[in-house]
C-alpha cells in the first residue's frame, strides 16, 4: 500500500523555498492523473511516497516537489537528488529546498530520494550493497511509471547527488542492472551529476577508509560491482556526465580519472572545477541565492541535457 503525505511549504520542517512559486496543500494523495485527466497544474510538495511495492525500510520513500504548470497536459522533466553522508547516514529533506526552488523556477519537477543506510555502523544486520544503488534504481524505475500523476515525464530524468549519493548516481547511471531490477529503463536517465566523491573505483579507495567497507565489505568482487569506473562499458550509451573536481590530489586525481574514462568510452562529460570549495560547500551551495560558483553551473548543465522548462 503506496503512503503518500501531502504538504503545504510552512511544513518543510522550517526551511523555506520563498524563491519558488507558492505551494498548495492537498488531502487526496494520488493527486494525479486519473481515468486519462491532466494532472493539477498547482505547486504542491508531496511528502514520504513509497517507491516500493513492499517497503522493507521507511527509507525507502521519495519527496516531491511539483512546480506550477501552465499547461495541465504537458508534462515536465524531472530532476532527481540523492543525498550523501557516507552510505550511512543522511537524509532527502537537507538541503532539498533551495534545490527544489531553483529547479522548480526552471520548470522540472524536483524529487529528493532516500535510500536504505548501512547504520548503525558494524551492525551484521545492516544494509550493505546492493541496497542502496537497488533503492536509487526502484526510484528511478517508480518514476518512469508514476511521475505522469504529478506532472513529470518519467522518460527525462536528470539524476544528481552529491559524496556518496555522487558515486551511487554515478553507479546507477553506468550499470543498468539497478533500474532494470525494479522495471524500469535505464535510458530514462538522461543525464547524470556527480558532485565530489572520491569512490569512483571503490577497489583502489577500499582499504582508505571504514565507511566504504561498513557499505561494500572488503572481497574485491562486489567492490568491482560498486565501482562506477568499472561499469563505462556496460553500455553502448553513456548518459551525459557532470563531474565535480576539488579537494586534495588524491581526490582530484580520482575524479579526473572518472571524467577521462567516461570521455574515452564514448560520453560526454563537463567538468565542474570546485577548487576551494569545501566538500560540504559543493552541497549546500547547489541553489542557495546568489551563489555563483555551483548553481550557474549546474542549471546549465541540467538545462543543456533537458531543455528549458518554464
Amino acid at each position: 500500500m503506496q503512503r503518500v503525505v501531502i504538504v503545504a511549504v510552512t511544513a518543510l520542517i522550517g526551511l523555506s523555498i520563498a524563491a519558488g512559486p507558492a505551494l498548495a496543500s492537498e488531502s487526496d494523495g494520488s493527486a494525479g492523473a486519473k481515468d486519462g485527466a491532466c494532472p493539477s497544474t498547482e505547486a504542491r510538495v508531496v511528502h514520504e511516497v513509497d517507491y516500493v511495492t513492499d517497503p522493507t525500510s521507511e527509507l525507502q520513500r521519495l519527496d516531491l516537489f511539483v512546480p506550477e504548470r501552465p499547461k495541465p497536459c504537458r508534462l515536465v522533466p524531472i530532476v532527481v537528488w540523492v543525498h550523501g553522508g557516507g552510505w550511512a547516514v543522511g537524509d532527502k529533506r537537507a538541503n532539498a529546498a533551495t534545490k527544489a526552488a531553483m529547479f522548480n523556477d526552471l520548470g522540472y519537477l524536483f524529487v529528493s530520494v532516500n535510500y536504505r543506510l548501512s547504520a548503525p555502523i558494524g551492525d551484521p544486520n545492516r544494509p550493505v550493497h546492493p541496497a542502496h544503488a537497488d533503492d536509487v534504481g526502484a526510484a528511478i524505475a517508480w518514476l518512469g511509471s508514476h511521475a505522469a500523476r504529478y506532472g513529470g515525464d518519467g522518460k527525462q530524468i536528470a539524476l544528481l547527488g552529491h559524496s556518496a549519493g555522487a558515486h551511487l548516481v554515478a553507479l546507477v547511471g553506468t550499470d543498468p542492472a539497478y533500474v532494470a531490477r525494479a522495471g524500469g529503463n535505464v535510458a530514462n536517465i538522461r543525464c547524470v551529476g556527480s558532485y565530489d566523491t572520491a569512490s569512483y573505483d571503490l577497489v583502489q579507495r577500499s582499504a582508505e577508509t571504514n565507511l566504504v567497507q561498513n557499505a561494500f565489505g572488503s572481497d574485491e568482487v562486489t567492490l568491482r560491482d560498486a565501482s562506477p569506473l568499472l561499469h563505462l562499458d556496460d553500455r553502448l550509451h553513456l548518459p551525459a556526465f557532470q563531474v565535480v573536481v576539488r579537494g586534495a590530489p588524491d581526490r582530484r586525481a580520482a575524479e579526473t580519472a572518472f571524467a577521462d574514462a567516461a570521455r574515452a568510452a564514448g560520453g560526454e562529460v563537463s567538468v565542474l572545477d570546485a577548487a576551494g570549495l569545501s566538500h560540504a560547500d559543493v552541497n549546500r551551495l547547489i541553489g542557495a541565492p546568489g551563489d555563483t560558483r555551483m548553481s550557474p553551473e549546474v542549471s546549465s548543465f541540467v538545462t543543456g541535457c533537458l531543455g528549458q522548462s518554464s
